[in-house]
């Protein structure tokens, strides 16, 4: 690229996990290897009642299960578009399973729902990835959610990271409505981001955390009955996957 080149992403394919119940959210699949899906992003979006009961059926036989969407191949957007409300809508294929592989990810198949149409209520995160931004100390989550539901998502640094996706039992009793809505930023005091992790770092029952990394904010995460939606550090999200040769 030089200097007179403009900066535009090529319209694609984009991959989210679905999460939540009553309320439908988007979490982007973000990539440090395609400048595309450099972005980490999250969507309050709807889809017609009929396919999100179906939707709400599944994950409530299988709450951990790893329901994913994807815009179809004659539906190419860019996340920018989303972002500047020129996207506000698009097309997928829903899956009930998704294969995590460094070289080969994708949706597992069949769709259990085809050529959906997507509406975009909100974007509650939109990040584009700054190599110029150091990495956290800590662990940082950003909570958000609506009504009677809280979810987690890990805040992605630089490469190497992980990816991790947490619905939370209960929403904090510390945080209101409005707060939860709009998302908000949760350092893990007791949780050094360094190494990189290969299993879920969230600790059983609950752990001490900061408002936005603010010490005069100290708060409790109750996680007790929180159910991972996600965990990876391969899916092309780094370069090269920090726990290949992991031992489990």
């Amino acid at each position: 690229m030089t200097p007179s080149d403009p900066i535009i992403d090529e319209p694609g394919e984009h991959n989210f996990f679905m999460i939540g119940m009553e309320t439908l959210f988007l979490s982007h699949m973000p990539m440090f290897t395609m400048g595309k899906h450099m972005y980490q992003i999250v969507l309050r979006a709807s889809l017609p009642p009929e396919v999100m009961r179906g939707y709400q059926d599944r994950r409530r036989k299988n709450p951990g299960q790893t329901f994913n969407l994807v815009n179809r191949e004659n539906d190419k957007m860019t996340l920018p578009g989303i972002k500047s409300g020129r996207v506000r809508s698009f097309r997928a294929d829903l899956y009930s399973a998704y294969d995590d592989d460094q070289q080969d990810p994708k949706p597992i198949g069949p769709p259990f729902a085809e050529n959906v149409p997507v509406t975009v209520e909100d974007v509650v995160l939109f990040r584009h990835f700054n190599k110029d931004i150091p990495r956290p100390e800590h662990h940082n989550y950003v909570v958000f959610g609506r009504g009677a539901e809280a979810h987690l998502t890990h805040y992605i640094a630089c490469d190497p990271d992980f990816q991790h996706i947490v619905t939370l039992g209960r929403v904090p009793d510390w945080m209101s409505a409005e707060q939860v809505e709009a998302s908000a930023e949760l350092t893990l005091q007791n949780g050094p981001s360094l190494p990189v992790p290969c299993r879920e770092p969230l600790p059983e029952g609950s752990c001490p955390v900061l408002f936005q990394g603010r010490k005069d904010a100290p708060a409790t995460l109750d996680l007790r009955g929180a159910v991972t939606v996600w965990f990876s550090t391969a899916n092309q999200l780094n370069e090269n996957d920090p726990c290949a040769e992991a031992d489990f």
